[in-house]
């Protein structure tokens, strides 16, 4: 890499985690979004941390399609997970983000994947 190429483009290096952090995160949501429906079919309930992470989940929600209006959300503990989880990963595949700030998100969504694999939300 040239000199040259770092001058013109001084974000390369976040682009770059960016993107391996995007596929990360992808690859987690999907088999979150997976175990929520199991969870759902065995009428698994939120505990405290679960019901925290989905309201923080609406909420990035919101934050990445405000255009949208209002949202209606119904259903009860692991099928509304899985439900905004979905969302919020439709959102990031029709709208990856690009800044620092968007990073950080990021890497806290990927966190509670993994924290949702490990069953801590659930009771």
């Amino acid at each position: 890499m040239t000199a040259q190429k770092i001058k013109h483009n001084p974000r390369l290096f976040l682009k770059r985690a960016m993107e391996i952090q995007r596929r990360q995160l992808l690859l987690a949501m999907a088999d979150a979004v997976s175990e929520c429906r199991t969870a759902e079919s065995m009428a698994a309930e939120l505990n405290g941390d679960g019901e925290t992470g989905l309201l923080r989940l609406a909420e990035i929600w919101c934050c990445l399609s405000p255009d949208t209006g209002g949202r209606i959300m119904e259903g009860r503990g692991a099928e509304l997970l899985a439900d905004v989880l979905a969302q919020v990963y439709a959102c990031l595949i029709l709208r990856p983000l690009h800044t620092p700030a968007g990073m950080g998100l990021y890497v806290e969504l990927l966190y509670m994947m993994e924290a949702l694999m490990l069953g801590e939300w659930f009771d």
